[in-house]
């Protein structure tokens, strides 16, 4: 027993560094320790499996051959197909088998692996973390002569399987804290974006509020504050898509238009019926900011339709139409079916909506083609990049 004790140390020296290896860098230090323990045992083979999530099947990571001097794995042994082995090594701290064609246990495994790999005799001790099976190392005797294991050959293994695990447990450990602190690098992150767009926001809105007291033309208190109420939804809808989308940087375009027509229907029911919509299901994800901007252009048109068309003729028609002119560019389509006008000499005059109409889409889009007297239709066509 004192070279197995001496082979022991070397092998708990060279498993102790699996969790900190790379996946190829595992594959070498698995064949050299298989090799040293293979020769200190006596055997031909040795290999150790892994259970999937569902623990319906154990995968190999490493199988060893002497014989041969090959190494494979991701072979596949599946518990329907091996009931009595699979609830052997949930009831048991060690298998032995000295014939494994003939052991209640492992006669299941006879046909499909035991004769294909010459194996005759086995043990294989499962491998626990925290007392959950995860999966099993296994010792193989192969030819014709059947084995039986001693109590101290028993002992090394046992060892040996125990070290394995436990630096199983740390490589999980491992992965899972690498993995935290990505989730914590991703949040930090998102903070730091959600602080920028709340700032953005605010600047916005008092932009928006500067402008008003030095070009708007209202003077109703209600009407400032129900346009506001507009503009301020227009913005909090982003926000709450980025929320429910999980996605956090990006908003699908049709949907917030959707919600946006939704909300112009409800605040001015009277008004609601002439709001003509064609909102196709377009997979268009437009980034925050481009989507906060076009959220406030449409608002913008809507009220000037609500207070220069509607009120003025109940006939009048607010058309929206969304399309998409080719993978990754869309075609935004509003208007009334009033007479035109020249926005060209109408957003010279000292009016809140039509230059910050044109700010915003000049900020945004590709293309913008504004009403004419001819034509009292804005087009706005914007590519998600």
């Amino acid at each position: 027993m004192e070279m197995a004790t001496v082979n022991l140390l070397e092998e708990i020296d060279s498993v102790s560094k699996i969790h900190i290896l790379k996946r190829d860098d595992i594959d070498n230090l698995m064949i050299e320790m298989a090799k040293r323990i293979i020769i200190c045992l006596r055997i031909e083979r040795m290999s150790a499996w892994l259970f999937n999530p569902e623990h319906t099947a154990i995968i190999s990571m490493g199988e060893y051959d002497l014989r041969s001097h090959t190494f494979k794995k991701e072979s596949v042994l599946e518990a329907k197909d091996f009931p009595a082995y699979f609830k052997a090594l949930q009831e048991n701290k060690i298998l032995l088998a000295p014939d494994i064609h003939t052991d209640p246990t492992t006669k299941e495994l006879s046909e499909d692996y035991s004769k294909p790999n010459d194996i005759i005799s086995l043990m294989d001790i499962p491998l626990r973390i925290a007392g959950e099976l995860v999966g099993v190392m296994c010792f193989e005797q192969a030819g014709k002569k059947q084995r039986e294991f001693t109590k101290e050959e028993q002992t090394f293994a046992f060892s040996v399987s125990l070290v394995f695990a436990s630096n199983l447990e740390a490589r999980a450990r491992r992965a899972l804290q690498v993995k935290l602190e990505d989730v914590i690098k991703e949040k930090d992150l998102l903070i730091k974006e959600i602080n920028h767009r709340v700032k953005n926001n605010f600047s916005i809105l008092i932009s928006l509020m500067r402008l008003s007291k030095h070009q708007g033309k209202t003077v109703d208190p209600k009407v400032i504050f129900e346009e506001y109420e507009q503009r301020v939804f227009s913005m909090l809808k982003v926000h709450d898509m980025l929320y429910n989308s999980k996605n956090f940087t990006g908003v699908n375009i049709g949907d917030y238009l959707f919600e946006l027509v939704n909300e112009f229907r409800h605040t001015h029911i009277e008004s609601a019926k002439n709001i003509k919509a064609e909102l196709p299901a377009i997979d268009f994800i437009l980034d925050s900011k481009k989507a906060l901007h076009l959220g406030l252009i449409v608002t913008e048109i809507f009220l000037n339709y609500f207070k220069y068309c509607y009120l003025k003729s109940k006939t009048c028609n607010l058309l929206i139409t969304l399309s998409e002119v080719k993978k990754g560019k869309i075609l935004l389509r509003m208007g009334n079916d009033n007479e035109g006008f020249d926005f060209a000499e109408k957003v010279k005059a000292d009016t809140l909506g039509l230059p910050l109409i044109k700010d915003l889409a000049e900020g945004i889009c590709e293309k913008v083609n504004y009403p004419t007297p001819e034509k009292n239709y804005y087009e706005f066509e914007i590519s998600s990049n």
